[in-house]
Parts: C-alpha cells; sequence; structure tokens
C-alpha cells in the first residue's frame, strides 16, 4: 500500500512539474521557427501561442547555450501559463542574446509551487507521536496565519501593483481569494510539518536547496510554520513577558515613526525585506518578525530532543552535495537554469557564470554562487558543513561515507565560492584540533609568563600598528568613499556627525576609523562607505532603529550619485542596526558573548560561535530566510546540547 501511494504522489510530481509547459494555442501556427534577429518578428505577433516545450523544440540549443535567457512573467493571464510571452533581444561584447519571457501567473505559482514543496514533504516520514489536530487553538493559529499572509499583500500594494492578471488589490474581493488560497495553503502545509517535526529538525540544511520563495512574492513558504508556532505560543502563553513588553515597546516607537513612504526592491532578499517603508507594511513586518522569533524558539525547545549530530551531518553533507551539483548543472544549460530557479523558489536564477574556476583580467578568482542568491552566503554554507564533518568525525573517531560527500564537495563549493573568511576560520579550527591531539598540554599548562608574554606582544603589535601611516590611511577609507559618493552637497546625519568627530578628533572618531581600517582590510571600503553616505537616522533610530527587515528608508531618504550598481550593505551587522539600532544589536552581542564565556569549554558552540560573528559582520547573511533560521538552529542547539558522550 505504501509503494502503491508513493507512485501515486511521484506521478503527481511529475505531472507538476512538466504538464504546465506543454500548454499551447499554436493549433494554426504551422511552422515555429529558429529564434534568431531576423525571426524575432514571428515571437513580437503570437505571443501567449506557443508553449515552452514547442519553443524547446525548434530551438534545441536553447537547451545549452549560454546566450539564451529564459525569465518568469508573473503578470501573465492564467492561459498564458507556460507559453513564450515575449522575447527581448540585446547585443553584448558582439553577441547576440536573447531574453526569452515565459508566462507565469501568481495565484496559479501559490498553488502549483506549494503543491510541490507540499507533495515533497509527504516524503519525509511521520513522527512515532501522534499530534492533535482537532485543537481549537490549532484551528485559530491556522486561521489568523492565513489572514496574515492576505494582509502582507494589503500592505505591500505597490510590491504587488500589476502582479495579480484581472486581480484588482482595491476590492475586498481579491483578499477574500487570496485568503483561502493561503488557508489551503496552510493548513496543509503546518499539518504535513506537525506530523513529521522530529524528522525535518535534522534535515534543515536542505531549505538551502529548496528555498521556497513563491514566485512574484515576498513570500518564503517555510516561514508560514513559524508564523503558526509563533501564534500557538502566544495562544498557550509560552513567552518571555519581559521579551514582549520591550518588543511592543520599540514596536510603538517603530510604528509612530513610519511617516514616509519609500520603496524598496526586495530583489535577492526577497521573502525576507520589507519592501515598502510606510505604516502597513511595518506593521506587518513587526508582526512577522515577532512570531518568528517566537515561533521558531518552539519548534527548537519542543524538538531539540530529537536531534542526531550524526543525522544533521549526514544531511548537510548531501544537501551540500545536491546545491553544488543543481548549480553546476543549471548554470551550463539556460533551461535547466529557468525550472532550477521556479521550481526550487529561489530569490535569483541561478549564476549564468559557466565556469566556476574562471578568474578576471587582474587573475583574481571571480566568486561562483551557483543556486543560492549570494557567493558569500553559499560560503558560508560549505564552511558550517566542512566544520560540522570535522565535529562529526572526531566524537565518532572514524570516517563515514556522508563525511567523504561532505567534505570533498563543501571543499569544492568553498572554493568556488571564494569565501576567505570561511577557509581561513575552518583552516584554524583544524590546526586547533591537530595540535590539540597531539600536545594536549598546551591547552591545559598555559604559565602566567606565556600568557604575559602573548598578551604584552599584542598590546606591542596593536600599539604601532595604529600610529603607523598604512593604518591611518585605513582608518579614512571609509570616510572618503563616503564623501566621494555624495550627491550636489546633500550630507546624511551620520556622515556630518563624522565629519564633525574627524574635525574634533573625539572619541567617536577614533572608534569609526578602527571600524574603517577593519573595513579597508575585508575589501568593505566602497559598499560600507555608500551605506554611511545613505544612513541618515535620527537619534533615536540610531539608538532603536526603524524597524524589522525595513531598508526602505535607508535607500529612499538621502539622495547619492549614481552608481554603476545597486549596492547593499554587505554587513548584517549594518542592517540589523538600521533595523534595530545601536542598543538592541549591542545587548544581543553582549548576551553571545556572555554565552560564549559561559559555554568556553563547549569547542563546538564557540568554533559556530566565531565563524558566524565574523561572517554576518561582513556579509548581509541574516537578510536572507534560510541564513537566518540556520544560525538562530545552530546557536540554540550547541548552547543547549552537549555531543562529547553521544553515540555514532
Amino acid at each position: 500500500m505504501k509503494l502503491k501511494n508513493n507512485f501515486v504522489v511521484y506521478l503527481v510530481i511529475v505531472v507538476l512539474l512538466v504538464a504546465p509547459w506543454f500548454n499551447s494555442s499554436s493549433d494554426q501556427i504551422d511552422y515555429i521557427p529558429e529564434l534568431s534577429q531576423e525571426a524575432n518578428p514571428f515571437y513580437e505577433i503570437n505571443p501567449c501561442k506557443i508553449s515552452l516545450f514547442e519553443f524547446f523544440n525548434a530551438n534545441k540549443k536553447s537547451l545549452y547555450q549560454d546566450h539564451y535567457f529564459f525569465r518568469a512573467n508573473n503578470k501573465s493571464s492564467i492561459s498564458c501559463f507556460g507559453k513564450v510571452t515575449g522575447i527581448a533581444v540585446q547585443q553584448n561584447n558582439l553577441q547576440t542574446q536573447f531574453f526569452i519571457s515565459i508566462g507565469t501567473n501568481s495565484l496559479i505559482n501559490l498553488l502549483l509551487q506549494g503543491s510541490i514543496w507540499l507533495l515533497l514533504l509527504r516524503f519525509v516520514k511521520k513522527s512515532v507521536q501522534k499530534v492533535n489536530l482537532e485543537n481549537y487553538l490549532h484551528n485559530i493559529a491556522i486561521l489568523f496565519t492565513s489572514y496574515l499572509l492576505a494582509f502582507s499583500i494589503y500592505a505591500q500594494q505597490r510590491f504587488y501593483d500589476d502582479s495579480f492578471y484581472l486581480l484588482d488589490l482595491n476590492k475586498n474581493s481579491s483578499y477574500i481569494l487570496m485568503f483561502l488560497i493561503f488557508l489551503l495553503l496552510s493548513k496543509n502545509l503546518v499539518e504535513v510539518y506537525l506530523e513529521r517535526s522530529n524528522q525535518l529538525v535534522n534535515m534543515l540544511p536542505f531549505v538551502f536547496l529548496i528555498a521556497g520563495i513563491f514566485s512574484g512574492y515576498n513570500i518564503v513558504l517555510f516561514s508560514i510554520v513559524f508564523l503558526y508556532s509563533g501564534i500557538c505560543s502566544l495562544l498557550e502563553r509560552q513567552f518571555s513577558g519581559r521579551f514582549i513588553v520591550l518588543y511592543l515597546s520599540l514596536s510603538f516607537w517603530w510604528l509612530i515613526n513610519s511617516n514616509g513612504s519609500f520603496y524598496f526592491n526586495p530583489g535577492k532578499f526577497r521573502g525576507f525585506t520589507n519592501s515598502v517603508y510606510e505604516f502597513n507594511s511595518n506593521l506587518f513586518w513587526i508582526v512577522f518578525f515577532l512570531l518568528l522569533l517566537l515561533g521558531i524558539f518552539r519548534e527548537l525547545k519542543n524538538n531539540v530532543q530529537y536531534f542526531e549530530l550524526t543525522k544533521f551531518t549526514k544531511y548537510f553533507s548531501y544537501s551540500s552535495w545536491l546545491i553544488l551539483l543543481t548549480g553546476l548543472i543549471s548554470s551550463n544549460f539556460p533551461s535547466l537554469n529557468f525550472f532550477s530557479s521556479y521550481y526550487l523558489g529561489l530569490q535569483r536564477n541561478v549564476v549564468e557564470l559557466t565556469n566556476p574556476f574562471a578568474f578576471d583580467e587582474f587573475d583574481v578568482k571571480i566568486s561562483w554562487r551557483g543556486i543560492s542568491p549570494s557567493s558569500e552566503t553559499i560560503g558560508e554554507f560549505f564552511g558550517i558543513c566542512l566544520l560540522l564533518n570535522l565535529f562529526d568525525i572526531v566524537q565518532k573517531s572514524k570516517l563515514e561515507k556522508y563525511n567523504y560527500i561532505g567534505i570533498i564537495f563543501s571543499g569544492i563549493g568553498l572554493y568556488f565560492s571564494d569565501n576567505r573568511t570561511s577557509i581561513v576560520i575552518i583552516f584554524f579550527v583544524i590546526l586547533f584540533l591537530f595540535i590539540k591531539s597531539v600536545k594536549p598540554e598546551l591547552f591545559t599548562k598555559v604559565s602566567m609568563q606565556r600568557k604575559t608574554l602573548l598578551t604584552v606582544s599584542l598590546f606591542g603589535f596593536l600599539y604601532f600598528f595604529f600610529q603607523s601611516e598604512t593604518y591611518s590611511f585605513y582608518s579614512e577609507s571609509l570616510i572618503s568613499n563616503s564623501r566621494n559618493i555624495q550627491y550636489d552637497s546633500i550630507f546624511s546625519s551620520y556622515l556630518i556627525l563624522l565629519n564633525n568627530s574627524y574635525e574634533k578628533g573625539n572619541a567617536l572618531y577614533y572608534i569609526f576609523g578602527f571600524f574603517s581600517a577593519v573595513g579597508y582590510l575585508l575589501n568593505r571600503s566602497e559598499m560600507w562607505g555608500i551605506f554611511f553616505a545613505r544612513y541618515n537616522p535620527t537619534i533615536n533610530e540610531l539608538l532603536v532603529g526603524s524597524g524589522p527587515l525595513t531598508l526602505g528608508q535607508l535607500y529612499g531618504e538621502i539622495k547619492i550619485d549614481d552608481l554603476t550598481t545597486f549596492l547593499l550593505p554587505h554587513s548584517s551587522f549594518l542592517s540589523y542596526i538600521v533595523y534595530f539600532g545601536l542598543l538592541p544589536v549591542a545587548y544581543l552581542l553582549y548576551r553571545l558573548f556572555k554565552l560564549m564565556r559561559e559555554n568556553k569549554e563547549n569547542f563546538m558552540f564557540l568554533s559556530l560561535s566565531i565563524f558566524i560573528l565574523l561572517n554576518v559582520f561582513k556579509n548581509d547573511s541574516l537578510n536572507y530566510f534560510s541564513s537566518f533560521l540556520l544560525y538562530y538552529f545552530l546557536l540554540f542547539i550547541f548552547h543547549k546540547r552537549s555531543f562529547s558522550a553521544e553515540k555514532s
């Protein structure tokens, strides 16, 4: 019976994957020409008639040649789904490039993508423990989750403008329809998850393979589970009263301060960022972030006993292999690039760099991101995979098949991503483990004289470095970059503050100078300089931020000189200061350092904490849902659990 049921599920998945792209209206067309500049008018006068697979059949080169680019058009009608809606031709470096628009539909995307991801989840073995799905609190949480998702459409109308074909977002009937669709998705997803939660806790790495972001939406499928769980946490009163009071107090300020209207294109942050800085949108993301924190905490607390380092490492290794392989294949085949982006729910199309070994004209390695929205973020993923395999091998004192898979493929992926911070940290972890195994007395019998000598040497080096001309140049690199891109003598409030501090030579001058030097060494001078040229907070915004996941005010308030590309802060630390201000961020860092001090004998927790801290300082990792979830998970699990006595 199980085999029969699985066959039916497999069959349904195959039909959902293939059938939509055979949708055709080409009965009256005798011949479909091969695409060229001369044949392009044929496709222009025949939109929404030729199915994607008919196009493949007539243009077999588009399956593998790198000058074809397929893009989803989420604004198409339902009847246009899976058909060629238009083609743009561009000339680039003497090569003709074709951008083929494929019709998709926002309503169908919800149902089609959601159905496939739900069916895949059904292959996970159910929990032994029965789950009560008839509890009235369960149904209330499902209803409120669905309402919140429908409200997100209303709150971000500017993002969804023209996204829904023949669906008027100014009419209540449209939101009733959206609510019913979200109700169907939420109920099925939550109930499938609850029946498998003790298995899924070890399968978290697969969210980097299946990102689960609906095409055309600013919503991640998997966040629905945590919204539901966060609502349950409130209904069951399983929360810290002090935390809720503090968060609501900050929320009151964030909402009062939401007096502007700035649009922010989510881009690669899609699914985990506020697209419009105004009251309703801020309200949604404030509620979303609160429920997300409560929900993740509740699910981890309920399932921490089911976590197994061996299983988790095994799934991490398998997912690293699948992620690397999917990225390599999809980047070399435009057709698979399109299908991977759509069915995996990616923030961005798979990277179009076909050669992951490529170097630029200055002989510098070109970072390769595969299916990830960021090369540094996927580098962090591969780095953590290597760390977990090291922990697993040390714990068991032997190598398993999945350890070979994890080490080989994560090592290759880390090299492709060119995340040097991750490489350096892993090198020192390996060095530490090696020295500890050969000469453990070095870590147990360190004399006071040696400690004093090391301390004096460190401070001596720092003193002479700070006095050097090199440090002087480094310390002024950020403010120089900020001044270079200011527009028509328009200064942000923070840039004015920095200019004054540099003139007076006060404490802020030295603090920011050190931060600037670090930024220069990390190759962040330009990006962080652009950030400070834009950062225009009031004193309250500087202290407590503008609201969770809100970058619209930062990018819309101060005009700067036109840039050749849109550059994000490239620092989760800076992004979260914009969101929550200096005081909450400083408090969170204090709590983390306190935990690290309390767990100084827990090498796994310390290694992961340092790895996460250094990487989020120089990268936007915490602005991606998958990374945010993984880092929250790792810090919670490895703080709560000790694996030294765990059997292999």
